[in-house]
């Protein structure tokens, strides 16, 4: 997190339809982005010793849902809403991601499951007007429930490619196509 505000990117080329598909599939698509890795491996930092490894993606993804989860509930039941920071890196360091084993990362796993599933229903019901509710996001600044949407489908899709990047550097790969082709940013 920068703590400056950047304009949100355009990500208008995926209908609400593609992007919730992609959203509701992010978390079986990520429990399948990890199939046949021992912990060990999901611990190598195996893209450089400033990355973070598998498991801290798998951790800062959950930690990234609930955050979004709060958003997306906060935007949909009371806007404007303003958001308050969350800097990725001190959660990181702070909860000491790295430290922790198999069953945290299994359980970040479920939670993202099941944050998804809590979800999703609500953006599968969301009108035109519910669409433009919006509120303020730290680094973004102005943003719709369409942009949360988007926000959080690229989110998971952006973090399989890391893993996929580090399982093929672990000499691992796993081929795996992408339901949104572009990032968000």
């Amino acid at each position: 997190m920068q703590h400056r505000t950047i304009a949100f990117p355009a990500y208008s080329e995926y209908s609400n339809a593609t992007l919730l598909a992609a959203f509701t599939a992010g978390a079986a698509r990520l429990r399948a982005s990890l199939a046949g890795l021992s912990d060990a491996q999901c611990h190598t930092r195996v893209r450089g010793p400033t990355r973070w490894s598998i498991h801290e993606i798998v951790l800062h993804i959950a930690d990234s849902e609930t955050q979004g989860t709060f958003r997306i509930r906060k935007v949909w039941s009371d806007p404007p809403a303003t958001w308050p920071i969350f800097d990725q890196d001190v959660w990181a360091k702070e909860l000491d991601y790295a430290a922790s084993g198999a069953p945290a990362r299994e359980r970040a796993l479920t939670l993202l499951e099941l944050l998804r599933e809590r979800t999703a229903p609500l953006f599968a019901r969301a009108t035109d007007a519910d669409w433009a509710k919006w509120g303020t996001h730290p680094e973004f600044g102005r943003m719709t429930l369409r942009n949360l949407l988007e926000l959080y489908a690229d989110h998971v899709e952006r973090h399989i490619e890391q893993v996929l990047e580090s399982r093929r550097l672990l000499g691992h790969p796993l081929e795996m196509d992408a339901p949104l082709p572009r990032r968000l940013y």
